[in-house]
């Protein structure tokens, strides 16, 4: 071989290396450019799944609130029917006295048209 042919081949050889290098590096950027497109989607993701926490917190603490309304409501409700149970036992405590009145009422009409019985008599 001639130093022409060599220097041919050794020509051809690094041309075809070139060439070799020149797709590996646009496959490098394909490859790169998915992951780019990778991280700019799990990017997104990860904001959309923070927001999602920031709402399920925001969430919580409304349910919180909520429930704390709720248990004074209720608190509330017993008091009130605390104080019903006070205002019906003093009613019928009240009741229970005006009954006795009336008995002894009764009973001193009772003495009274007696009295006028023996009085109309006597005259």
């Amino acid at each position: 071989m001639t130093n022409s042919d060599q220097f041919d081949t050794r020509f051809n050889l690094l041309f075809t290396a070139i060439e070799r290098i020149d797709q590996q590096i646009e496959q490098l950027g394909h490859r790169i450019e998915q992951l780019r497109q990778r991280t700019d989607s799990n990017a997104r993701a990860i904001e959309a799944l923070t927001d999602t926490v920031h709402e399920f917190k925001r969430d919580r603490s409304q349910l919180y609130s909520v429930m704390a309304n709720l248990a004074q409501s209720q608190s509330n409700l017993f008091q009130s029917q605390a104080n019903l149970a006070d205002s019906q036992s003093r009613m019928y405590g009240m009741m229970a006295n005006l009954d006795e009145r009336q008995e002894q009422l009764s009973n001193r009409q009772g003495e009274i048209v007696e009295i006028m019985k023996l009085l109309t008599q006597s005259n």
